[in-house]
């Protein structure tokens, strides 16, 4: 018969991702989580399996707890202030979450060493990205927000990039002041 958990699934997933997310998938030792966890690793292998499935879960737990990209980028009625609302979401996180960025875009550092598994979810997560920027500039483009003569699947690819390098320079912390102007550079592609 087995014993029941004493730890709250939960808030081992939070304590193991803000690990993951400050320090790496491969900088971190199961010895670390279960520190970090107050939990030893005998129930947290029996409970994940493996550090790559736990990732894993700390991906999805990350998703639904600390990335907004997808309700910001969603929001109706979609246009030119969606991206705008990002690219300012972006900026105040980077001041806000201790300077750890986003964990999926640090994954992609690591992409050689993560798992097939993992590197879909981050495929996945970035084919999200791409798709509502796309939805916003085309409905940017039905409200005039921008030219039609624009192309839209382009310009999606050029603002999923742009995020990538964004998301490193804030990580440096560079001046929230200098990385407005980034963006609004950005923008100025756009909308000319």
């Amino acid at each position: 018969m087995s014993r029941p958990r004493q730890y709250n699934r939960d808030e081992v997933l939070s304590k193991s991702t803000e690990l993951f997310w400050e320090k790496g998938f491969e900088a971190t030792s199961m010895n670390q989580v279960a520190n970090q966890t107050g939990i030893n690793k005998y129930s947290i292998y029996n409970e994940f399996g493996n550090k790559e499935k736990l990732f894993l879960a700390c991906i999805d737990y990350f998703l639904l707890n600390h990335c907004f990209v997808e309700k910001i980028l969603s929001k109706e009625p979609l246009g030119l202030k969606n991206i705008e609302a990002f690219f300012e979401y972006k900026v105040r996180s980077f001041y806000s979450v201790a300077g750890k960025g986003c964990l999926i875009f640090n994954s992609l550092d690591e992409r050689d060493t993560l798992s097939k598994s993992a590197n879909v979810k981050i495929d996945e997560f970035i084919f999200k990205i791409k798709v509502l920027f796309y939805h916003c500039l085309t409905a940017a483009q039905e409200r005039k927000e921008i030219s039609r003569d624009k192309d839209c699947k382009a310009l999606a690819n050029y603002l999923s990039c742009f995020t990538f390098g964004l998301v490193n320079l804030g990580m440096k912390k560079m001046n929230k002041k200098e990385l407005r102007k980034i963006i609004g550079l950005a923008l100025l592609i756009i909308k000319d």
